[in-house]
């Protein structure tokens, strides 16, 4: 017997597949009539298939990021070192030197354009 519940579970779902079928004899024969179309109509470039697979990217490499992790990783073990060391008077240091340097730097960036 069955709770009642406000909450609904999925169903269990069939994985299903519909195979493809590849018959290599019939591809071989379209080959080769589709490249005696093209020997026939006169196209120079008849030897090479029409769809070709091209892996160029679309956009540029971004920055290599793993500097900047190291850069990262340093400064959040020496920021945590020294609050070991000297307690929370780093933590308060920390609260002023973050925004004065994030100001500096966005003051930087809107004087460049």
């Amino acid at each position: 017997m069955k709770l009642p519940s406000f909450v609904k579970l999925p169903g269990h779902k069939k994985f299903t597949i519909t195979p493809r079928y590849y018959d290599p004899i019939k591809e071989e024969i379209l080959e080769r009539t589709e490249m005696i179309k093209r020997e026939l109509s006169g196209e120079e470039n008849f030897g090479v298939r029409a769809h070709k697979i091209t892996f160029d990217r679309r956009s540029s490499p971004g920055p290599n990021t793993s500097g900047l992790q190291i850069i990262i990783a340093v400064g959040l073990g020496l920021a945590f070192l020294s609050w070991l060391y000297f307690g929370n008077p780093v933590l308060h240091l920390l609260w002023l030197i973050i925004p004065i340097y994030l100001f500096l730097k966005f003051k930087k960036k809107a004087t460049k354009h």
